[in-house]
């Protein structure tokens, strides 16, 4: 009797793993694919590393081994008020004429006249009022004559 007890737990056990195989074979496949994925992965990404690490490193010498030209000293040009019409006044020009040198409106050169105190201007327009001061009255007439020229032909000269 234990002979067969025994067989029976034996084919028992037999069918149990078969079933259990079955069961779990279509996960072999894509577990291993993607095991092996994963590992040509971090090979790739670790030499991708190490490549990188050794161009920084010769990057880092080239850069070492260039000057670098300094770079100008950025003008802060504060701008008051005060300063924009003593500007305007010294060029000779209306606040109209001068809203084009610089290329705001007009209403916007009143605004700044009328306000006390230092400007708070974009970098475009504060660059556009320190690039004024450093013309004369007959060269911002002669910038303004150009501009005039520039929008009626629509191409500049």
């Amino acid at each position: 009797m234990s002979n067969i007890a025994k067989s029976f737990k034996d084919e028992v056990a037999r069918i149990s793993r078969r079933e259990a195989k079955q069961v779990v074979a279509p996960f072999h496949k894509p577990t291993t694919n993607a095991r092996r994925t994963f590992a040509d992965l971090k090979r790739r990404v670790a030499a991708l590393e190490k490549s990188d690490r050794r161009l920084r490193a010769a990057l880092a010498k080239v850069t070492a081994a260039i000057p670098q030209p300094q770079a100008p000293a950025k003008d802060k040009g504060w701008i008051s008020g005060k300063g924009v019409r003593s500007l305007r006044q010294k060029l000779g020009l209306s606040q109209e004429a001068f809203a084009k040198l610089v290329g705001v409106t007009p209403a916007g050169v009143y605004l700044w006249e009328r306000k006390p105190g230092m400007l708070r201007l974009r970098d475009n327009t504060r660059a556009a009022l320190l690039a004024a001061r450093l013309l004369g009255a007959r060269e911002a007439k002669a910038r303004l004559t150009g501009l005039k020229s520039v929008k009626q032909t629509g191409k500049r000269q």
